[in-house]
């Protein structure tokens, strides 16, 4: 199975504004292109700090086809927001987790974020393209791409203007050692 990180950051690196929670500084042509990116998958994975962000837009949803996974320590504290094949919240490894999506058929996954869900599945190495938006703005401190020093080697597939503006999307392969 295919996993693509993606994400919007601001050109120094982070994936939120100061201490403001989401994504709320991101284009228009960003949110355009997120949208449309999320529908060629039919799976994907984001930290329980990301699902609570984001929960009205990802409960309006939950009836398309793609599965939504949530990984959170406590999955207990949202049994009543899971909806079996939809939506679905786990403590389980990061390996695992990949394995059992593979085993269910999942051929490409979205990886959502934070950066501390971000920074294990790029440690196990089990990320193998990086699709970000680089917004063109800078913020100086916030949440980074990456919760924990890293250390991964990158190629440039690909990096373009989204539509006509000054937000570029890169589109990088991660490089096995």
């Amino acid at each position: 199975m295919e996993v693509t990180l993606l994400a919007a950051q601001s050109l120094d690196g982070f994936i939120t504004r100061h201490d403001e929670p989401g994504t709320a500084f991101a284009s228009p042509e960003d949110q355009r292109h997120f949208m449309a990116a999320l529908r060629t998958y039919d799976a994907s994975i984001m930290g329980g700090q990301t699902y609570r962000v984001a929960r009205e837009a990802i409960r309006a949803h939950v009836t398309s086809p793609r599965r939504r996974v949530v990984l959170t320590r406590t999955p207990e504290r949202f049994a009543d927001d899971a909806v079996p094949g939809r939506l679905e919240f786990t403590a389980e490894d990061v390996g695992c987790l990949v394995a059992r999506l593979r085993d269910l058929g999942h051929r490409r996954c979205a990886l959502l974020g934070g950066a501390q869900i971000h920074r294990l599945f790029l440690e196990r190495g089990l990320v193998d393209f990086l699709e970000l938006t680089l917004e063109p703005r800078l913020f100086g401190t916030g949440t980074p791409l990456v919760g924990a020093p890293v250390d991964v080697r990158l190629r440039l597939v690909g990096c373009a203007p989204l539509e006509s503006s000054d937000t570029l999307l890169a589109r990088y392969q991660v490089l096995r050692p």
